[in-house]
């Protein structure tokens, strides 16, 4: 059987004091009486109180002042508090909820609507305080996650990083004894550990950007160098998949201050989702233009099955494929577009995902960006301020300086040449 609230009634006029004291008594109630500020502050502390009624003039400690002091108190603040006020004013309502009050009853007391007013505060105190415990087992939790997110990934990491290290020797030690059936046994050796440790970077990095923003590493690095990087991880991919891979960079020497890994793995992700999830032989575009506003729009777009329009945002938030159950056909953690856009955020830069011909490329202006957008599919755009490029030297911006390629194997950038900018097939 629950024990009845304890109610602390603080009140200087005798009469009141007894009649609010027998009113809550007869309906179950705890009362613990008390006849100024100071004492009940006193009994407060010693005792404690689900809830506390005050009259507000009161000598040595009045109402507000005892409010006050409650609400500054480290263990009693959060104690529900009920004030009493003689006054016909607003005046003295607005300062004692000014002063934290919970809520006020007006003299002469409706002694028909008091004990629904007590019983009315305890059941709302009641259910903020759950609330609180959720809240704080909740915040408990994502500390717990956190943490050992952290220490797991550290300890993945390590082991993982010699596997690899030491599977590339045996590779290469296969390799020159010509010995394929070892050599190809290696590689999914080597295969395996790498996707595992990306996965484990993913979910630290994901944690990260859970908890606040990534931070990252600035450097300067150029447009053609970020494109070559995400595309160096992905050539098995793009070998396996026959995909087409097409680069259209406005000015490929464009020099960006960023976090050149950071970037390079958003563009690969996004390229590797155009693979993962198209058909064989899907065409990709990588784009990059200055927009009119001089900030640098870097796409990739595809000819891809595309996403429904009304699940874009869904394919936003962490974790989420359009299957995620155990027997899914495409693997992979569902972080692909979460994280490009947490990376992109830590630029300061704009993402924006859209899927058959939404326009998220309207404003970009590249040719490139131009044809992928007629080809259909899902087009996705990060959009880096103009604060984070380096001013190109005159023989470096000629105008229509570009470079394309068409390679359906890994296209690094070729080396760009003036005249006009050659267009993608």
């Amino acid at each position: 059987m629950m024990s009845p609230a304890r109610i602390l009634l603080v009140d200087d006029d005798p009469i009141m004091l007894e009649l609010a004291s027998t009113r809550l008594r007869e309906a179950g109630y705890d009362v613990n009486a008390c006849a100024d500020g100071v004492r009940a502050l006193v009994a407060l502390e010693r005792d404690g109180a689900d809830l506390v009624i005050s009259d507000i003039d009161m000598p040595i400690l009045n109402g507000f002042e005892l409010t006050k002091i409650i609400r500054a108190h480290p263990r009693l603040s959060e104690k529900p508090v009920i004030v009493i006020t003689s006054s016909d004013g607003g005046e003295a309502v607005d300062e004692a909820f000014a002063a934290g009050a919970t809520s006020f009853l007006s003299k002469p007391i409706n002694w028909s609507l008091f004990n629904h007013s007590v019983r009315f505060v305890l059941r709302a105190s009641e259910t903020q305080r759950a609330l609180r415990e959720a809240r704080d087992r909740a915040e408990a939790g994502d500390r717990f996650k956190d943490n050992l997110m952290s220490v797991m990934s550290h300890e993945l990491r390590t082991p993982l990083n010699a596997i690899i290290g030491f599977g590339q020797l045996v590779a290469a030690h296969f390799d020159k004894q010509d010995d394929t059936v070892n050599k190809e046994y290696t590689d999914y050796i080597l295969e395996s550990g790498k996707r595992l440790l990306n996965s484990v970077s993913d979910m630290l990095l994901a944690s990260e950007a859970r908890t606040g923003s990534i931070a990252i590493s600035e450097t300067s690095a150029t447009v053609e160098e970020i494109v070559a990087d995400a595309l160096a991880s992905l050539e098995k991919s793009i070998a396996i998949s026959g995909a087409k891979i097409s680069v259209k960079l406005q000015n490929p020497r464009q020099e960006v201050r960023c976090d050149q890994a950071l970037l390079s793995r958003a563009i690969g992700k996004l390229v590797d989702n155009s693979i993962k999830f198209g058909r064989r032989g899907v065409r990709v575009l990588i784009a990059s233009a200055l927009t009119p506003a001089g900030d640098l729009a870097l796409l990739v777009k595809d000819d891809g099955p595309g996403v429904p329009r009304d699940k874009v945002d869904e394919f936003k938030a962490m974790f989420a494929q359009s299957d995620m159950s155990i027997s899914r056909s495409k693997e992979g953690l569902g972080l692909g577009i979460p994280l490009t856009q947490a990376i992109a955020q830590a630029h300061g830069a704009a993402f924006r995902l859209s899927s058959r011909g939404d326009g998220a490329a309207e404003d970009v202006g590249a040719d490139g960006c131009e044809k992928a957008r007629a080809q259909g599919g899902t087009e996705c755009v990060v959009v880096l301020p103009a604060a984070r490029l380096r001013p190109l030297a005159a023989d470096m911006a000629a105008p229509g300086d570009g470079a394309s390629s068409d390679d359906p194997g890994r296209a690094a950038p070729e080396a760009a040449t003036p005249g006009p900018a050659r267009r993608t097939a």
